[in-house]
């Protein structure tokens, strides 16, 4: 069994004498399925204050359209971030008498190279402490303490993260500078959606976890891993750059927490519909019998009452 991802990176790369390359943390030489890691943080915001978060970030952005993720979030490993504007939406089942009222909240997602490292197990305190957005005045218009999603938390299981290989080169063709994109009313330059899509209650919930903490055993091992990792022939037929799956147990349901940041919508949907690979054959025919809702993922577009904010990647990405 593996016991932790070094070897998965580019060893023969100059460095910096600490293990960096000239200064920058160590990545992968690819990417590929559970190469790399993701977390969500939720952090409230104070009662009244929702338009003045917006326009925080907008004004930020603006001032800073020629940076990139380490502008937004310099902290080691951080290779993509995204922050929403959540209604209340993110994390609900569906199921009325069993939801939690949540209220607006601003949502962090972030990829890093390994979420093990020590600047993650505190993710709220790292954020607050490395991002500027706080020294520009955020810190003042949130309010008590950020809910976490990642898949080493109480109630969570990671399911998959999948980072396309070529990624990095497609982004600059699609995208190109700035790698901060347009936010807050402008039209961003790739989809990026998140969405929280509830599962049958009970037995299909419970099935659903004890089959995912299987598979998760399963991946622990090299040659299941090396052979998992290779197979990314679906995300590229979509244009996908970036897809995450977290399952969380909400009541006596579980809920897929979903991330996606993709090349084209339209393509995407087009090639998921039209795939004969037993993968995505699979997914379908998974999800339209656990989802309480299937529609609503299957059939485009895929509407999120979560706002995207602001869209920042690290041009090294792998």
């Amino acid at each position: 069994m593996r016991s932790s991802r070094t070897d998965d990176r580019a060893e023969d790369a100059p460095t910096d004498g600490t293990g960096d390359r000239a200064g920058r943390p160590s990545y992968p030489t690819r990417g590929g399925i559970d190469v790399l890691d993701s977390l969500l943080l939720r952090q409230p915001i104070a009662e009244g204050e929702r338009e003045a978060v917006r326009s925080l970030l907008a004004d930020w952005a603006d001032d800073h359209r020629d940076g990139d993720a380490r502008a937004l979030l310099p902290v080691d490993g951080v290779t993509l971030v995204t922050l929403f504007l959540d209604d209340g939406e993110f994390g609900r089942t569906g199921d009325a008498d069993r939801d939690l009222e949540r209220g607006n909240a601003l949502l962090w997602y972030v990829e890093v190279v390994d979420a093990g490292v020590d600047a993650w197990r505190t993710p709220d305190a790292t954020v607050r402490d490395a991002s500027p957005l706080f020294e520009a005045g955020l810190a003042e218009l949130l309010t008590g303490a950020a809910m976490v999603h990642a898949g080493d938390r109480a109630g969570h299981r990671h399911a998959v993260h999948v980072t396309n290989p070529d990624r990095r080169a497609r982004y600059a063709d699609a995208v190109g500078r700035p790698l901060i994109a347009p936010v807050a009313g402008d039209e961003l330059p790739i989809p990026v959606a998140i969405v929280s899509l509830a599962l049958k209650p009970g037995a299909t919930s419970a099935l659903v976890a004890r089959a995912l903490d299987i598979v998760n055993r399963l991946k622990q091992f090299d040659r299941v891993q090396s052979w998992a990792r290779g197979e990314t022939e679906t995300v590229e037929a979509e244009a996908m750059y970036t897809e995450s799956l977290l399952l969380e147990a909400v009541g006596d349901r579980q809920v897929v927490h979903y991330y996606m940041e993709t090349e084209d919508m339209d393509r995407l949907y087009e090639a998921f519909s039209d795939s004969d690979d037993w993968e995505a054959r699979f997914s379908k025919w998974l999800f339209r019998r656990v989802l309480a809702d299937p529609a609503t993922f299957l059939e485009p577009p895929l509407n999120s009452d979560c706002e995207v904010l602001v869209h920042a990647v690290d041009p090294d990405r792998p």
